[in-house]
């Protein structure tokens, strides 16, 4: 089971880049079809990212299985 952190727009931009403790990391969420972005839930232990911790623990949680419909898909060529 894959756990992901459902953000909003406003909640992406403000997490999104390059990490304050080290700058070989940066948090990229992606965006959703309906307008909501995902991070993996992973980032709520990785030190590189503590500076999010806060604002990151208090948003919804989803299992990868219940959102997939809402990733774009790739276009076909």
């Amino acid at each position: 089971m894959t756990t992901l952190i459902l953000l909003s727009a406003e909640d992406a931009d403000a997490v999104r880049g390059t990490s304050a403790a080290v700058d070989w990391a940066a948090l990229a969420p992606v965006a959703l079809t309906d307008g909501r972005f995902i991070l993996n839930v992973s980032v709520l232990t990785d030190p590189a990212h503590e500076a999010h911790w806060e604002l990151l623990a208090t948003l919804p949680q989803a299992d990868l299985a219940d959102i997939a419909h809402l990733i774009p898909q790739p276009a076909e060529e």
